[in-house]
């Protein structure tokens, strides 16, 4: 068995080991999947040029804490079934992991189909999704009267501004997907930006907007990003004002639950459902240790860290005054913190704060290195809106 990169010739081979492995479509079609297998990083186990096993790496940027980091999520992981448990994935991975941190791709990550499976590859979970179930009767929502509210898609020269929206807030949203063209085309290939509707305030600047669709007697609303209260409680009365079109509202990537209920008037019918979805791994510590925004601290932080898939990333780091050094194992004397690969990444995204981790035995530290750590790391809720 070999590994080595797909060609372009042989995309072929890797949409029919798709089309085996994966019985239900994304959706986009066949023009959005050979756009990204063209763009891609493409892997794969071969056994006399016949394709046995593939990972795909898409080539995508993340915003963390107001920076931009490269970001490669896998895709497409898939073994024929009489190849299965013969190590090719773990190949695969590693091989695939060593790529992204010579492209310079500090974070990496995937939508697991077990979260178990990859954990033995250093990653762990990142991100949760919420979808919110509200009865129509339950909720109303009048307009101020402030602003305006225009219908409109991906034809209308108004989405320029539904893309300057979302961009202004990831920036303060942490881990959220950097939506270049290409991935703004894809979302168009699904249908994402079929019915949109967005928030002008009082002054003509686009502060919010809604991607929705109907279903029956059911509105589901895809994005409801608002960069202003008033712009979030003139989208709700724009979807109030649909009371005699269906009966319930379902609301995907909304933001955090609580700061949603503070702008309900009767929360009491709200159903929430949530579930666990993409993994993240941090691709190169050293190079993301060095970005990594710590807060200003005076004490000496050394951080150990076991990679058994990338073993370039073993190794202790020592961060003082703001400087990152990688250290000899065994220099480190106090204040360490021993940490696996898949949790540190957690940890530094935000996910997970340290002393959770502590409590559930995941990380060494003293109490003070537990103290120090939820002084410096920086509180936030990460999100992720997009789908791969």
């Amino acid at each position: 068995m070999k590994i080595r990169e797909i060609q372009k010739e042989e995309i072929h081979q890797m949409k029919k080991l798709r089309d085996y492995a994966f019985r239900n479509s994304s959706g986009g079609g066949e023009e959005d999947f050979f756009y990204w297998m063209d763009h891609g990083n493409r892997l794969g186990a071969f056994e006399n040029d016949e394709l046995a096993a593939q990972v795909v790496t898409y080539p995508l940027a993340v915003t963390l804490f107001g920076e931009r980091y490269k970001m490669g999520g896998i895709a497409y992981v898939a073994t024929y079934p009489e190849h299965r448990r013969g190590g090719l994935i773990r190949q695969l991975m590693t091989k695939s992991i060593e790529m992204m941190k010579e492209k310079g791709q500090l974070i990496s990550y995937l939508h697991p189909f077990d979260v178990r499976f990859y954990r033995k590859f250093g990653y762990e979970l990142g991100f949760h999704s919420t979808q919110l179930h509200l009865e129509l009767n339950q909720f109303t929502r009048k307009s101020a009267g402030i602003g305006q509210i225009k219908r409109i898609n991906h034809s209308s020269p108004e989405f320029a501004f539904i893309k300057e929206i979302y961009h202004e807030y990831t920036r303060n949203h942490q881990g959220m997907l950097v939506r270049d063209d290409a991935w703004w085309d894809r979302l168009v290939r699904r249908e994402f930006t079929k019915e949109m509707a967005i928030y002008f305030d009082e002054n003509g600047e686009a502060k919010g907007y809604l991607s929705f669709a109907f279903e029956g007697m059911k509105m589901t609303i895809r994005e409801f990003i608002a960069l202003t209260s008033e712009a979030e409680n003139e989208l709700w009365a724009f979807i109030s004002s649909h009371d005699s079109m269906f009966d319930v509202v379902e609301l995907e990537n909304a933001g955090d639950i609580q700061e949603f209920a503070l702008g309900l008037t009767n929360p009491t019918a709200l159903k929430i459902e949530e579930e666990l979805s993409f993994m993240v791994r941090i691709v190169d510590v050293k190079e993301f240790l060095a970005r990594y925004p710590f807060k200003k601290h005076e004490e000496v932080l050394y951080i150990q860290v076991h990679d058994e898939v990338a073993p370039f990333n073993n190794g202790v780091y020592k961060i003082e005054a703001g400087t990152l050094k990688e250290l000899e194992n065994g220099e480190a004397q106090e204040n360490l913190l021993e940490i696996e690969i898949g949790t540190l990444s957690q940890m530094l995204l935000g996910a997970t704060r340290p002393q959770i981790l502590s409590a559930y035995q995941k990380i060494t530290a003293s109490e003070a290195m537990i103290d120090l750590l939820e002084q410096i790391i920086p509180k936030s809720s990460p999100r992720f809106y997009d789908h791969f």
